[in-house]
């Protein structure tokens, strides 16, 4: 099951990166949203975090619930990599380019961080 996971967030985080930082560009809306940027995103953020965590692999007893589990995985990481490239995209114009940088480090922490988690919780026994 490791490599499974391993080829599964690797190409989630590849085809997301490349499709909705490049490809789309895709922007959060030009007017100062604050509601937006300081509740909206960081409340979604933290469940997406916080239910990532909060269950194993090695928990799940049954094959339709791992399925499941696959499937929300799956979705909670194309999510989590819309909102880090979306966020991206849209300050970028106001940054320096160490801003840019800096930004980006953390925002792609964040996700290499979930999936390193994924991956060492899918080899526990």
């Amino acid at each position: 099951m490791r490599l499974f996971v391993i080829i599964r967030n690797c190409m989630i985080f590849i085809f997301g990166v490349w499709f909705f930082e490049f490809h789309l560009d895709y922007r959060l809306p030009d007017e100062n949203n604050l509601l937006l940027f300081f509740v909206a995103i960081p409340v979604v953020w933290a469940t997406i975090s916080q239910l990532w965590t909060s269950y194993s692999y090695s928990e799940i007893d049954s094959k339709p619930i791992l399925l499941c589990c696959h499937i929300l995985s799956m979705m909670m990481l194309l999510g989590t990599v819309f909102l880090v490239s979306a966020v991206l995209n849209t300050i970028s114009g106001v940054l320096d380019p160490i801003g840019i940088f800096m930004f980006h480090a953390v925002g792609w922490t964040v996700v290499a961080a979930m999936i390193l988690y994924d991956i060492v919780d899918s080899g526990r026994r």
